[in-house]
């Protein structure tokens, strides 16, 4: 039986989908946008009056973008297919 060399990093890289890649840089400067913002900020949504950290309130709202866009995602599989 014929074994297959072990391939490099660079191989795997030139392997990789561009995208995911731009994604990965993408998330890395989100992160540094998200930390570099630590001041507290005071939040007034309807009712509620909350004072909290602005990289908490950052990192919250980019999961509920991420929640609404996997949802938005779902939805229109399921419309395409029927």
């Amino acid at each position: 039986m014929e074994e297959s060399p072990p391939s490099t990093v660079i191989e795997r890289l030139k392997g990789l989908d561009p995208k995911y890649l731009g994604g990965v840089f993408a998330l890395v400067v989100l992160l540094l946008f998200v930390f570099q913002n630590t001041d507290d900020t005071q939040v007034e949504f309807l009712w509620f009056d909350i004072t909290m950290p602005l990289f908490l309130l950052l990192l919250l709202t980019c999961v509920l973008v991420w929640i609404v866009v996997l949802l938005v995602q779902r939805v229109n599989r399921k419309r395409r297919s029927s």
